[in-house]
Parts: C-alpha cells; sequence; structure tokens
C-alpha cells in the first residue's frame, strides 16, 4: 500500500513538471524570439547581397563599379543560374508562405542558403575567400541589427 502511494504521488509530481516545463517553452517561443518579420527582414538583406553578387558577375548588367569579378575557373552563366535559384529560395521567406514553417526550419533553410552562396563566392570570385568573409560579416550585422531592433 505504501509503494502504491509513493508512486501515484510520484505521477502526480511528474506530471505537474511536465505541465510546467510545456508552458514554460511555449512562453520562450512567444518571447524575444525571431519573429517571421526578423526572418523576412533577414531574407530580404540576404537578397540584396546575392543580387550585387549576381550583378557584379553578369557581364549583360549595367554595373560600373564590380567589387565581385569573377575568377579564371568562374562558370559565370552556370553561376548566375545558381544565385538567381538562391534569390528564389531566399524570396519564400518573404512572403506569407514562411508562416507555415517552425522558426527551426527557417533558421535551417536560411542557414543552408547562406551555407551555398558562402561557397558560391569562394569558388568563383577572385579574392573570393575575402569576399565571403566580407558578406558573413555584413549580414551578420545586418541579423543583428534587424534582430534588436
Amino acid at each position: 500500500m505504501e509503494a502504491l502511494s509513493v508512486l501515484l504521488v510520484g505521477s502526480v509530481v511528474t506530471w505537474l513538471m511536465y505541465q510546467n516545463i510545456q508552458k514554460v517553452t511555449a512562453k520562450l517561443e512567444t518571447q524575444k524570439g525571431a519573429s517571421f518579420e526578423t526572418y523576412a527582414a533577414f531574407a530580404s538583406k540576404i537578397t540584396d547581397h546575392i543580387r550585387k553578387v549576381k550583378n557584379d558577375l553578369d557581364e549583360d548588367s549595367e554595373t560600373y563599379y564590380r567589387r565581385f569579378k569573377p575568377n579564371e575557373t568562374c562558370d559565370t552563366k552556370k553561376t548566375i543560374k545558381e544565385l538567381l535559384d538562391l534569390i528564389r529560395r531566399t524570396a519564400l521567406f518573404e512572403t506569407v508562405m514562411a508562416k507555415r514553417k517552425t522558426p527551426k526550419e527557417i533558421e535551417a533553410s536560411l542557414g543552408e542558403i547562406l551555407g551555398d552562396f558562402d561557397k558560391i563566392i569562394r569558388q568563383s570570385c577572385a579574392d573570393g575567400d575575402r569576399l565571403a568573409e566580407e558578406v558573413r560579416e555584413s549580414l551578420h550585422q545586418a541579423y543583428r541589427k534587424i534582430y534588436t531592433s
């Protein structure tokens, strides 16, 4: 009988702790987390950076100062297609469709896009390592500014 009482009390305490943990985690997700608007604003900044690289690499664009210049091994047509694909993928997070995703899914997708973008800059641009580092730092600053405002 005493063991049954201990099991019952233990079960009730465990259930109450579980309920409280659920409430706390639900509150954490709604408080000061990155909102849809934060992700949309950051995706817009990413898109701006991708467009800048695309325009600089595209010989047909009327860009006067080209910071991102293709290296000798760059297939510019292929690179531009890859950059356009990144723009398309990033644009999803600027729309209402992104509200269907969880913050973790959005962060994972944006992280993948940023990784692909970094790789393209490193492989396709003259002095790609330095330029990729500058873009990464610029996007980091943009995210911090968006997230803290």
